[in-house]
């Protein structure tokens, strides 16, 4: 009888100590597993602070409640303010000066540089993407590794580029989801949210000063039913939602976006959660270190149980686990070249690191973003050094 008692005791302690162990190293829900699938969704020109769980006016509950389960970095950082470059960094966990690309037009992706299809091609999923805007057509090369590469657009317009409504590129991407026998990786890009601001009359309705926001909230829902049918599948699935960048919405001057480097541009979503196959609620995280694109990569295949060993960004998989595990001294390299490009402009390069910010420019910017977060005051002449 003592024998029974000591055992069941030290069953109960060992399920408690398991259960404490398991939550201390996710409280996320998300730890190594090699058998899931990896959804990539990049929403193009979204500012962070658009979305609900960002605080933002936007109506986003289907990537709020993705948020409030996994982990929402508050500090999501872009490494160029036009699509082609930032989509390069995000694929490739590489600068825009390693693999290249330093504009939407004129650059072609390198077919032997390694991409996250490349990677998880060679690991066994079959590999989608599902393109929304004429940046990403796959006369640029991001197709490499790709199985599927549904870049089929409507027309352009003389004042728009090729593009297809978020709708059209969820509905294509699900097609191609439920046929699928075995692990997949599918990357959905839609376009929605980037000039001319166009939502659907119901979200026009919504949004009557700010079609911008009703395009955000359009985006939202047409995820939805790919979100519900994701969380009944068997097999989990990671999902990574970030934007390639922001929109300057007047801000500085710039109406939308590609000339300067500002936060407005500069701030992305970062948000990574699991839906499907889960047997119990996530509490969600909200680390405060920053989460570059460079650093999507590695973090997928530390989260597969693969080597995170490719690109220039490193693996955010601890501070899954501890959103106190920061890493706020890693720089972030940003540029704006497409000025440089196509009128001569002097370069725009710069980097930030433990909240502040160097625009290296022929007039040097520095600001302090944690005190003056709408870079306001230029402190370069106080703080030379």
């Amino acid at each position: 009888m003592r024998l029974k008692v000591a055992l069941a005791a030290a069953l109960v302690v060992a399920t408690a100590t398991g259960v404490w162990v398991y939550s201390r190293q996710s409280p996320s829900g998300i730890t190594r597993n090699g058998d899931r699938n990896v959804l990539l969704i990049t929403i193009d020109t979204l500012r962070a602070d658009a979305l609900g769980s960002y605080g933002g006016r936007a109506v986003t509950p289907n990537l709020d409640r993705l948020a409030a389960a996994g982990v929402r970095f508050a500090d999501g950082r872009a490494h160029a303010v036009v699509t082609l470059p930032s989509h390069a960094s995000i694929l490739s966990g590489r600068y825009p000066y390693e693999h290249g690309i330093r504009d939407n037009t004129g650059y072609r992706f390198p077919a032997a540089t390694p991409t996250l299809a490349t990677l998880l091609k060679a690991q066994g999923h079959a590999t989608g993407a599902f393109i929304g805007g004429f940046p990403l057509v796959r006369q640029f090369g991001l197709g490499i590794g790709f199985d599927t590469y549904d870049d089929r657009l409507g027309s352009a317009t003389d004042r728009t580029e090729a593009e297809r409504p978020a709708s059209a590129v969820v509905q294509s991407a699900q097609s191609w989801i439920e046929a699928q026998k075995g692990k997949w990786f599918a990357w959905v890009h839609v376009y929605d949210p980037h000039t001319p601001y166009a939502p659907p009359p119901e979200w026009r309705a919504r949004f009557p000063s700010d079609p911008y926001l009703g395009e955000v909230s359009a985006v939202d829902a047409a995820l939805a039913p790919l979100f519900d049918r994701l969380a009944q599948h068997g097999r989990p699935t990671l999902v990574v939602v970030t934007a390639d960048h922001g929109e300057a919405l007047g801000e500085h001057g710039e109406a939308t976006h590609g000339i300067f480097a500002y936060e407005s541009t500069l701030r992305v979503p970062m948000i990574f959660g699991e839906l499907g196959a889960r047997d119990r609620a996530a509490k969600g995280s909200l680390p405060s270190s920053p989460a570059r694109h460079v650093d999507i990569l590695p973090t997928v295949l530390d989260a597969l149980g693969a080597p995170p060993s490719h690109g220039s960004g490193m693996s955010l998989l601890g501070a899954f686990r501890d959103a106190s595990d920061t890493g706020a001294d890693a720089p972030s390299y940003f540029e704006a070249m497409t000025p440089t490009l196509t009128r001569g402009w002097a370069p725009l390069r710069g980097d930030s690191r433990g909240g502040e910010k160097y625009i290296h420019f022929p007039i040097p910017e520095l600001y302090d973003l944690v005190d003056d977060p709408g870079e306001s005051r230029n402190l370069v002449d106080k703080i030379p050094d």
